[in-house]
Order: C-alpha cells, then sequence, then structure tokens
C-alpha cells in the first residue's frame, strides 16, 4: 500500500491489535485508529521531505508507526530528528482541537467530538513518552548525543523504554485485577517491550549507519570542536561510540603505557600520545577493517 507516495508497511503487531479489535467487537473504533495513525505518520513525513529528505517507508504499529528515511539520508542530525519526531504528535493534537472546534459549531455531537478528541490525546501523549521507539526517546536521544554521544544517548533511552514497558504492564496487570475491563495499558507496555527489544538488538547496526553518515556529512557551516580524552589501549570501536552528532571531534590518545618505558617499536608518538582527527578515526573503521584493534595503532596512521 502507498500513500501520499510512501509504501506502507504493517507491523505484524498492528495485525495482532486489529484481530483483537475484531474480536472484541470493536472494528469500527480501530479503523477510525488506523486512519489516525497515518495522519500521525504523514506529519512525520511532511516535516522530513521539508527538510530535505526521502522518506522510504512508513512502518504501522499499534499506536503509532515509524517514518523509514531512504539510506544515506537518516538524518542524524539532532534538530531535524527532534523537529521530525515532533511531526507526528502535532499532527494529533491540530486534530484534536479541531474536533472540539467543530464541535463548538454544532457539526458534530459531543459524544463524537469526545471519542475522536480522546483518540488522539491518547497519541499525542503516549508517542512524547522518552523510549524508543517513540517519537519522545527521539527527542530524548536528540537532546543527549551531542553531549554523550550516540551510542550511550540510544542506551541510556532503551533503558527508559524498558522502565516504561514494565510499568505500564504492572499498571495494566493491577487494572485488570481490580476488575477494570481496559487492557490498554497492558498492551501498551508488551507493544513498547517488544519495540525496545527490537530497537536494543539492531543498535550495533544503528550506530555504524550513524558512524558512515558522519563520514559522508558534507559540512556547510562551522562545527563545534569536541576533544575526547582515551587510553591508547582503547578499542577504536569504543572510541567511535563515544561520537556524537553536531560537532567535529579530536581524540587525544594517551600512552597506553607510562612514558619512561621505551616501546617496543620505538614509537615516540606511541609513548607520549598524540592526536587524531574523527576522519582518520572513521577512515580507520570503513576503509582499514579496524574495530577492535587498540586506538594507540593509529599512532603510525593519522599522525
Amino acid at each position: 500500500m502507498t500513500v501520499y507516495g510512501v509504501r506502507v508497511r504493517v507491523h505484524p503487531l498492528f495485525l495482532v491489535a486489529l484481530a483483537a479489535a475484531l474480536y472484541g467487537h470493536a472494528g469500527g473504533t480501530f479503523l477510525l485508529l488506523f486512519t489516525l495513525v497515518i495522519l500521525h505518520e504523514l506529519g512525520h513525513v511532511a516535516v522530513a521531505r521539508w527538510l530535505g529528505y526521502e522518506v522510504e517507508t512508513i512502518a504501522l504499529l499499534p499506536f503509532g508507526g515509524v517514518a523509514e528515511l531512504r539510506t544515506g539520508q537518516l538524518g542524524f542530525k539532532p534538530r531535524d530528528e527532534t523537529l521530525i519526531a515532533m511531526g507526528g504528535p502535532l499532527v494529533n493534537l491540530l486534530l484534536m482541537l479541531t474536533a472540539l472546534a467543530i464541535h463548538l459549531a454544532g457539526v458534530i455531537d459531543e459524544r463524537d467530538a469526545m471519542v475522536f478528541a480522546t483518540m488522539n490525546l491518547t497519541l499525542f501523549f503516549f508517542n512524547l513518552l522518552p523510549g524508543l521507539p517513540l517519537d519522545g526517546g527521539r527527542i530524548a536521544r536528540a537532546g543527549m548525543a551531542p553531549s554523550r554521544g550516540y551510542y550511550d544517548a540510544t542506551k541510556g533511552v532503551l533503558r527508559m523504554s524498558f522502565l516504561l514497558s514494565a510499568t505500564l504492564m504492572v499498571l495494566g496487570s493491577l487494572s485488570l485485577l481490580l476488575g477494570f475491563a481496559d487492557d490498554g495499558l497492558l498492551l501498551l507496555g508488551v507493544f513498547l517491550l517488544v519495540s525496545a527489544y527490537t530497537s536494543a538488538r539492531q543498535t550495533r547496526y544503528d550506530v555504524l549507519r550513524f558512524l558512515d553518515s558522519k563520514r559522508r556529512e558534507r559540512v556547510t557551516s562551522p562545527q563545534p570542536l569536541t576533544t575526547l580524552i582515551v587510553a591508547g589501549d582503547t578499542p577504536i570501536g569504543d572510541v567511535a561510540r563515544r561520537l556524537g552528532p553536531g560537532a567535529y571531534h579530536l581524540i587525544r590518545v594517551r600512552p597506553a603505557i607510562p612514558v619512561s618505558v621505551p616501546s617496543a617499536q620505538g614509537d615516540r608518538a606511541g609513548q607520549q600520545g598524540f592526536v587524531i582527527d574523527e576522519d582518520c578515526l572513521l577512515a580507520a573503521i570503513f576503509e582499514g577493517g579496524m574495530w577492535v584493534q587498540p586506538v594507540s595503532e593509529l599512532a603510525t596512521i593519522c599522525v
């Protein structure tokens, strides 16, 4: 299925939610939710295209979705990721306000207006929770990545995702035990748990995509300069994980052995420490296949 020129892919969890809705004779409500999720995702698409990105697919999830940008245009820029993430919830907020305005104008009755407004408000707040792959998680990562690095920011938000999923499942289970028929909180918790687990499994791949995007990035304006200090025996991959978006990095490598001890190869740079830039570090990874080697090996390559 194609909407607004973008291929729509249905996540298996969405089909599970559809089956549950049909079983509970709530097909009409689910159809409305389906429409709102599509509009939510088109909000992401509109902002992404406005920023100059090409959107390849939309993956529909039970309570939202993920707009997937074309490879090479991944949007690993904090400002862009934040704006794209905000596009979906803002659509739901506008739809809610529109429904209330139409009700006040006497076009629709209060019950229909409240159902429509409540569903949009639920999508708005749920998607702004600070957990991946939700929009709030993307905004949180965009805020933390420049100072903590893309990898650490992603892992931090994923930890919040698992905590949120556990909280929602506990609250949902308690509500069912207390006799409430609504199992929405439990389903939301399960959905977030599965999504966070999937995101965690592909973190390494996402980091490599981020690093490749950073390597290929064409800088058109001055960037802040960030200095990282690492020990010479630190694996190159661990150093790369500390790189963040929106800045150019210099890596000051301290000697892995005391300077008074001569190097086996007589390497003066290795004894005294040296400085490399992120270009050489990324070239060593993507062109030299160096990931687990100690960063001290770059003394003769980058200096």
